[in-house]
């Protein structure tokens, strides 16, 4: 590193050499595109890796829903802001959600 720059930080910094794992939680806008009893197809800002695991929250009608989803595609929009399209299928889900999901899809095929 450069002589010109100073050093900023408070304490030294370790290497690790990848001996911990860990997890970073990141929050993105999503538009949901279209749902199915079993995923949905998301629009995104970031795009996310095929494998990835998620937490899904949203609103169907007025009752929340929520689940865990695995990624299974992303694929490239128009452009834009939400310009990553995401393939996510749903892995785990409570009771309420999953009856909140079966209404919905229920009433909008109508």
């Amino acid at each position: 590193m450069s002589s010109r720059f100073s050093e900023r930080r408070q304490s030294p910094r370790i290497p690790l050499d990848g001996v911990v794992q860990c997890r970073l939680d990141l929050r993105t806008r999503v538009r949901m595109l279209d749902i199915s009893l079993s995923g949905s197809l998301l629009a995104a800002e970031l795009p996310l890796p095929a494998g990835a695991a998620a937490e899904f929250r949203s609103a169907l009608g007025a009752v929340a829903f929520r689940t865990e989803v695995q990624i299974q595609r992303t694929v490239a929009l128009t452009a834009g802001a939400l310009s990553n399209g995401i393939g996510a299928v749903f892995t785990t889900m409570d009771e309420r959600s999953r009856r909140s999901l079966e209404e919905f899809l229920r009433k909008a095929s109508q």
